[in-house]
Formats: structure tokens, C-alpha cells, sequence
């Protein structure tokens, strides 16, 4: 005699044929762009890494001195630096390509942006009461490099590429 088969339950396993494949991670044209920086574009955006690691050491004691955590900085500004690298590399590479629109771009422009506001941010906003001189200090550190960046980004857009 043959048992009959027990009803179907709600928690039963799905057969692997039934799941749909979750295909890759990131779009495949993403994918692709992000691989075709080459080497001086993941040069430039693990230098950036090392800069904000670098930097974060070195500002390290005046950070503790007016109530900032320096690990939360550390975390913010080099958590942010592959965004802030990654990001100047693609916006390059897309505003120096001829057959691409600028606003193919700007979703990177506005990542750098971002990246590179978020730690300076932090520092204005958990400081507490910071001397005048230091806030305005640090609001010019940000224009006048923020203007620099701008400048040296539109200057790679407008040179000649590498031949090789």
C-alpha cells in the first residue's frame, strides 16, 4: 500500500529550478564602467584612502581637544574616501567621454560632493562651541579646497588623454 503524500506545506523548500537567479550585484553597465578606471583611477582612489587616514592622525589630538571624537572621524573620513576617490575617477572618466551626457555624471559629481562635505560636517556639527577662528578656519579649508578639487577635476576633463 502506498502512503499518501502529505499536503503541501507553507514552509515547505522551494526547488532550486523555482528561485530566481538574483543576477550580479551591481548593474552590469556600472559593473563594467567601474572596471574600465584602470590603473590610475584605483591608483587615485586608494592615494585618497591613505590621505583621509593619514590626515585623520595627524589632526587627531586638536579633534579630543574641542570634544570631537576622533574615531568617529577617522570612521567618517575614511569610510568616505573610496566614495570620494571612486567618484572623482568615474566623474572624470565620464565628462572627458564624447558620447556619454554630462548628466550620466552627476550622480558621481554628487557623491564626491557628498564625500567630501560629510567629515567637515561633523566636525561643525559635534563640536559643540568651537572659537570663531576655528569654525571659519575650517569653512575655509573647505572652500578653498572644495574650489581646488573643482578646478583640478575640470582641468583632467579637458586634457588631452593618454595615449598607450
Amino acid at each position: 500500500m502506498v502512503a499518501p503524500e502529505p499536503p503541501e506545506s507553507p514552509w515547505s523548500p522551494v526547488p532550486l529550478d523555482l528561485v530566481p537567479d538574483p543576477g550580479p550585484t551591481l548593474p552590469p553597465r556600472l559593473r563594467d564602467e567601474l572596471r574600465e578606471l584602470g590603473t590610475v583611477g584605483r591608483a587615485w582612489a586608494a592615494t585618497v584612502v591613505l590621505l583621509c587616514l593619514a590626515r585623520a592622525l595627524v589632526i587627531w589630538p586638536a579633534l579630543s581637544g574641542y570634544g570631537i571624537s576622533p574615531w568617529w572621524f577617522l570612521v567618517l573620513d575614511v569610510g568616505t574616501a573610496p566614495a570620494y576617490g571612486v567618484g572623482q575617477a568615474m566623474s572624470v572618466k565620464l565628462l572627458r567621454d564624447e558620447t556619454r551626457p554630462v548628466r550620466d555624471a552627476l550622480p558621481w559629481i554628487a557623491c564626491v560632493l557628498g564625500a567630501f562635505l560629510a567629515p567637515y560636517a561633523y566636525v561643525l556639527h559635534s563640536a559643540g562651541h568651537l572659537p570663531g577662528y576655528v569654525t571659519w578656519g575650517v569653512v575655509a579649508w573647505v572652500l578653498i579646497y572644495g574650489t581646488f578639487v573643482a578646478w583640478r577635476m575640470a582641468r583632467e576633463v579637458r586634457m588631452e588623454p593618454l595615449v598607450g
